[in-house]
């Protein structure tokens, strides 16, 4: 697991189940409510609550990690999902059960986790990427989803982290035999708890595990030193997302890892896309509310704009309801085949000089700056409708 929970930076908030929050990934915390309140709205119980003042969470949590799969940002972390670098030989096919099904059942190497909702896109692709091209990874669905509270549906409750987790390896030519399925096996609900098992303190590795672990990291070495690496992304933002945005960085670190093991390089549009009119002012507003600084403004001796890093957008939409001019289109699902190649210019705008108040601004061939260019018009309408 590439961001182990960290109880010593988080704050806990169900000692029960091990549920922690980093208060300075929280999108919500950051800017407002109204940036991010998906962990809230994932909640099977309704007992988690999202203000200004952050995350909440009351008696009645199930312990499923649903919120943690749906925070965008890795804000939210929870015990029992480490991934292993490394899983057992032998089987094709790599079992992901619940915590709930009979430990007697799963198959030797199977790999549990409290519930299947709780999985991160992220987490189903290390799985893959620690599986092989060989084998593939069975999420396996045994019809207690629909009984179960933490479910509360017929199908487990991970489509739309497999959904992207398929695109993604289908994208960077992943064999279609290899890519991650949801297998219904079913049981008896006589046969199922009717809560979450406790995990435990702490998730230990033995010592085969630990030099599984090493070989594989070397294993990874040689590939990435042999393939076509991806253009790398700026470490200085690995960095801050690093500190501000675990979730982020690892889904880029194993997506990065896939790539170099297949020697292609990482398609953009596995991250939200973001196009910007001619009928942008400028304002900077977009950037200002971005909780994530995926939006940033710059400036220059020539001209002043906007950039964007598509791989720290969270999808929040703030940007595109921001928008004085409504000029921002915010795209979660883009289609193009650029390649990701790190902060890219959406706006370039040469200064000017504003004839009225000779101030600088982002000219776009206007002569008044559009805080000059508001007055004047107020004061036509103003004169305009007295001398009607």
């Amino acid at each position: 697991m590439k961001f182990p929970v960290n109880p010593m930076q988080s704050q806990e908030l169900k000692s029960r189940y091990g549920l922690f929050l980093r208060q300075e990934a929280c999108l919500a915390v950051r800017s407002s409510p109204a940036a991010c309140s998906r962990c809230a709205a994932a909640c099977p119980t309704g007992v988690m609550a999202v203000g200004e003042s952050g995350v909440s969470l009351a008696d009645g949590c199930l312990g499923c990690g649903r919120c943690v799969a749906a925070c965008p940002s890795g804000a939210l972390s929870a015990r029992g999902y480490l991934v292993p670098d490394r899983l057992p030989e032998g089987n094709r096919e790599i079992a992901v059960e619940c915590w709930k099904a009979p430990p007697r059942l799963p198959a030797a190497g199977a790999y549990a986790v409290p519930c299947l909702g709780g999985l991160t896109a992220s987490a189903l692709l290390e799985l893959a990427l620690a599986a092989g091209e060989g084998r593939v990874v069975v999420l396996v669905d045994r019809s207690w989803c629909a009984s179960c509270l933490a479910g509360g549906s017929a199908q487990p409750p991970v489509a739309k982290q497999l959904e992207f987790a398929r695109h993604a390896l289908t994208r960077l030519g992943w064999p279609q035999q290899s890519l991650p399925e949801i297998w219904r096996e079913p049981l008896p609900v006589s046969l199922m708890p009717e809560e979450i098992p406790v995990p435990a303190e702490r998730e230990a590795i033995g010592r085969r595990a630990f030099f599984r672990f090493l070989a594989g990291k070397a294993a990874d070495a040689v590939i990435e030193r042999t393939a076509p690496p991806p253009k790398a992304l700026p470490r200085s933002i690995i960095r801050q997302g690093e500190r501000l945005f675990p979730e982020q960085v690892r889904l880029v670190a194993v997506l990065e890892r896939l790539a170099a093991r297949r020697g292609v390089p990482l398609p953009a549009n596995l991250f939200p896309a973001v196009s910007i009119s001619e009928t942008c002012a400028n304002h900077g507003v977009c950037a200002g509310v971005c909780p994530t600084g995926a939006l940033s403004r710059y400036e220059d001796e020539a001209a002043t704009g906007i950039r964007f890093e598509s791989w720290l957008c969270a999808g929040c939409g703030l940007c595109a309801r921001s928008c004085p001019e409504g000029a921002l289109v915010l795209d979660l699902a883009p289609t193009g085949d650029e390649i990701m190649d790190g902060q890219r210019e959406l706006t370039r705008l040469p200064w000017g000089v504003c004839t009225s108040c000779h101030e600088r601004f982002a000219a776009r061939g206007k002569s008044l700056c559009p805080r000059c260019e508001k007055s004047r018009n107020l004061a036509a309408d103003l004169f305009g409708t007295i001398l009607a």
